[in-house]
């Protein structure tokens, strides 16, 4: 297959493990918090998160004995194990184990997808094509709560949706059979974490996107678990309605990161719209505890500001890391990729700790503080064009 057609294969896999993923991760909280308390959840999310990181320590090992295309096929085919079952367990406590391998295998995706994308790029392309695939990623991010709201109306019958999620990721294990059959893997990196992260960091350039990037997940962590329940739970909000307001909220990822990917490349460099999204995000996010009403429209566009900024640093960090990085750097990889995974063990054992003192609106507007740190970061990073 020629590149540019294995390119857009990989675009088409990234929907579908994409949508995969999305379809499930708004409810996540809600399920787990069925079992276990809200604090509960966030620990949960921790040691998920903990063991994802281990994994990703062994990722690069792992693609030099298979390669990226047999790696990719292992973890989708467990995947559609592990969410088969959790339809089946719903409600019990199995589901936590399993919420600990999802987590763990979805991680583990992303890092693959990775590599077919750098594959394929460029220092002049590096930008639209990570910004068609986030965006791509972002149509079933922004379809995913519409389905959610369409299967659980003003119920709670959660197995629907892992059902859903299920079947989304079927079309993945036939394009990884039967599209990547030539792919030719880079020389990979071999990876000691140790000394991998120690030259991350001494590459001033990435050492500051990675913050800025931590800042970043750390903000989605904060939001897939916490968001949902107070919407829900705490303004009294059905699930039909959430959905619109998650569908609208996130529109700016489907919108958006492609044109700044290419503009990115094209035009201008990412520290200025870097700096814009951050203060957006910070700003909007600060902003959302003293929201009261349970207004469908108050609260999609109040959300709606928050993915608008987050939606620019998403574009502008991914673009500007790998810019910086060359495809067999797999380790560096790896690496970028256990930023996400720590942030959400970090953001939730934080917030289960601020729990104990504080009411959960008041987590958003610590939120947007954490944000804004990012901001002097970003004023001085050196821009790539």
């Amino acid at each position: 297959m020629r590149p540019r057609h294995l390119l857009h294969v990989t675009y088409l896999l990234n929907f579908f493990i994409a949508l995969h993923t999305f379809s499930v991760v708004y409810v996540n909280s809600s399920v787990l918090e069925n079992i276990v308390s809200a604090r509960g959840v966030g620990i949960i999310y921790a040691l998920a998160s903990l063991a994802a990181i281990v994994a990703l320590i062994y990722t690069p090992r792992l693609l030099r004995d298979v390669g990226d295309v047999r790696a990719s096929l292992i973890f989708v085919c467990a995947e559609v194990i592990v969410a088969g079952l959790f339809v089946i367990t719903l409600n019990t406590w199995f589901i936590i184990p399993l919420f600990v391998l999802q987590t763990i295998i979805t991680r583990l995706l992303w890092v693959d997808l990775d590599i077919f994308l750098e594959t394929a790029s460029t220092q002049n392309t590096t930008g639209s094509i990570r910004g068609i695939a986030l965006t791509v990623a972002s149509v079933a991010l922004v379809l995913s709560p519409l389905v959610v709201g369409f299967l659980l109306g003003s119920g709670t019958e959660y197995g629907r949706v892992y059902l859903f999620s299920l079947c989304a990721l079927l079309p993945a294990v036939v394009l990884l059979t039967l599209s990547f059959k030539h792919f030719k893997d880079p020389r990979y990196t071999h990876f000691h974490f140790r000394n991998t992260v120690k030259r991350l960091f001494a590459r001033l350039a990435l050492r500051r996107i990675v913050y800025i990037d931590f800042t970043l997940r750390f903000f989605y962590a904060w939001m897939v678990i916490y968001m949902p329940l107070y919407l829900h739970i705490y303004q009294g909000i059905a699930w039909g309605k959430i959905g619109i307001i998650f569908t609208v909220m996130l529109i700016p990822f489907a919108v958006l990161e492609w044109p700044l990917g290419r503009l990115a490349d094209k035009r201008f460099g990412e520290k200025e719209m870097l700096v814009g999204g951050l203060c957006v995000t910070a700003l909007a996010t600060a902003v959302l505890p003293f929201i009261t009403t349970p207004s469908v429209v108050v609260w999609a566009l109040a959300l709606l500001a928050t993915r608008i900024g987050a939606s620019t640093i998403e574009v502008m960090s991914e673009t500007y890391f790998f810019k910086h990085i060359q495809p067999k750097e797999a380790d560096f990889d790896s690496a970028f990729r256990m930023v996400e995974p720590t942030a959400y063990v970090i953001a939730p054992l934080f917030s289960s700790l601020l729990l104990l003192f504080l009411p959960l609106p008041l987590l958003f507007l610590i939120l947007g503080g954490i944000v804004a740190t990012a901001v002097p970061v970003a004023l001085s990073l050196v821009d790539t064009e």
